[in-house]
């Protein structure tokens, strides 16, 4: 049986749906996955890491069009 993650103010993680917890459980993974690859590779930073991890779960036009939001977000980009 897995615990459920617990904290000391107020039982805020008990509070969770299932798919929170799912999606909170699976985030922790791809964090500790992050930093062992950062920790390979020091010159790079856990946190663009994480995020290249999150967008390998993204489909194609899903990457694109993120992509493109975030280009329309930049002022220089103009």
């Amino acid at each position: 049986m897995v615990e459920r993650p617990t904290s000391t103010v107020g039982e805020p993680l008990a509070r969770l749906t299932s798919e929170q917890e799912a999606w909170l459980r699976h985030s922790e993974a791809l964090w500790q996955r992050a930093h062992a690859i950062a920790q390979q590779h020091p010159r790079h930073d856990p946190s663009d890491i994480y995020h290249a991890l999150r967008c390998l779960e993204l489909t194609p036009a899903e990457r694109l069009r993120a992509g493109l939001q975030r280009g329309r977000l930049r002022a220089y980009a103009r």
